[in-house]
């Protein structure tokens, strides 16, 4: 077999402790999860680890980023399947992707940032890495919905980042699903997007200038004291 070189020595050795990382943390979270346990399993000392990561809360915002990367390419794939968003939020509410290991990989790996980002706001050295690592999630929204838009042959009717931290913030639904899954169905992320993509398009059809005055700006007809 021929030699490895140094660079890529270096990076195998970063995927094998990513990969002893990735099921320490799923198994024990980021809290319980040890770096002498996980370099161990990867098959080196704890020392490997300072010489690839900062720290653990480093390692952690890694392991994130790698998923999110493959989360990336599952979504992206089922884009390029589907004709129009009408067919991509239909497999969005689809069976085989709720029931799919990437979907429940996602919603495990969810409370786990869940646990990350109350640690990383107590402790503000954590918070440097895990906002670099929000600002390529939602630069990975914005790319995903500007698809989407351009689908509907709609052009963006916000900044674009502030319509993929509005999506991103969708993610929270799947925690209120765990938590209430009998007021809160699991088609909610889905059936949320496509309320979204609707007030696009009603937006990009009033043509600007033209927008409806706010609902709270629109005088009513004052009411007595206790009508209905």
């Amino acid at each position: 077999m021929r030699r490895l070189s140094r660079p890529e020595a270096q990076a195998q050795t970063r995927e094998r402790l990513l990969d002893a990382a990735e099921q320490a943390f799923a198994a024990e979270g980021f809290g319980g999860a040890s770096l002498d346990r996980i370099a161990e399993e990867a098959g080196f000392t704890r020392g490997a680890v300072y010489s690839n990561f900062a720290d653990k809360a480093d390692l952690f915002v890694a392991v994130l980023d790698r998923r999110l990367e493959r989360r990336r390419h599952e979504v992206a794939a089922a884009m390029s399947a589907a004709a129009n968003p009408t067919e991509f939020l239909a497999s969005l509410r689809s069976p085989a992707w709720r029931t799919s290991a990437t979907s429940g990989e996602a919603r495990e790996w969810l409370l786990l940032r869940d646990e990350f980002r109350l640690f990383a706001l107590r402790n503000p050295g954590a918070s440097a890495p895990l906002a670099h690592h929000e600002r390529r999630e939602r630069d990975y929204y914005a790319q995903a919905t500007a698809h989407l838009l351009g689908q509907l042959g709609v052009a963006p009717v916000a900044e674009p980042r502030l319509v993929a931290a509005m999506v991103m913030a969708l993610d929270d639904l799947m925690r209120q699903h765990e938590i209430d899954p009998e007021d809160v169905p699991e088609s909610t992320f889905a059936d949320a997007l496509e309320l979204l993509l609707q007030a696009a398009v009603a937006l990009a059809r009033t043509g600007p200038g033209r927008r409806s005055e706010p609902a709270t700006n629109r005088r009513r007809p004052r009411r007595a004291v206790g009508s209905r």
